[in-house]
């Protein structure tokens, strides 16, 4: 039994340190990005000082926009309201650190249109327009008016022509109204 506990604690603590099974969670004018490859205080620095001079963040929050934490692999930046997220542009100068992003999160909130045959989400504070690929969570229709938290494989933004919108999966619904009229939350 105590060989079992320790085996069990020894694989929760690998888990933990690499940032697998800690839900993300995103406030509001934050994006977070899953990152491999950052190990230490120095890969936070220079992952930090790679991203601190974007135009979108908001220096008020965490120092400079940017918060860093080696331990989940997962870097913040705080935004200023209403700016778009400069998918590409983080992406680059991540890789560019020598750090390979994995996965953008986001939050977002609109309304659902249909457009021929994808589903768009156009965030109503920033314009930034996004295409919903898929749900993690209940499905929703257009018309439907959402604020969503959602993702996607960060590889999607180096391959995607300019100005089109970035195909993310919704993973939670803040609120709304779903395909059946009922408020989630």
């Amino acid at each position: 039994m105590k060989t079992t506990m320790v085996v069990a604690a020894a694989l929760l603590a690998s888990q933990v340190a690499l940032g697998e099974e800690l839900p993300v969670v995103v406030e509001e004018n934050q994006t977070v990005v899953q990152v491999n490859g950052m190990v230490c205080s120095f890969c936070a620095y220079g992952a930090d000082k790679a991203l601190s001079d974007l135009d979108c963040l908001d220096a008020a929050d965490f120092g400079n926009g940017v918060f860093v934490d080696i331990d989940t692999h997962r870097i913040t930046l705080a935004l200023r309201p209403g700016e778009k997220i400069p998918f590409r542009e983080i992406y680059k100068r991540i890789e560019k650190s020598g750090y390979d992003p994995l996965t953008f999160y986001l939050r977002a909130e609109g309304r659902l249109e249909r457009v021929g045959e994808k589903l768009l989400l156009t965030d109503s504070k920033s314009g930034q327009l996004f295409s919903v690929a898929a749900f993690d969570s209940v499905p929703l229709a257009a018309g439907a008016v959402v604020r969503v938290q959602a993702h996607f494989d960060a590889e999607q933004v180096s391959e995607l022509p300019e100005g089109e919108a970035v195909e993310i999966t919704i993973g939670r619904v803040l609120s709304g109204s779903s395909m059946t009229g009922q408020k989630s939350g």
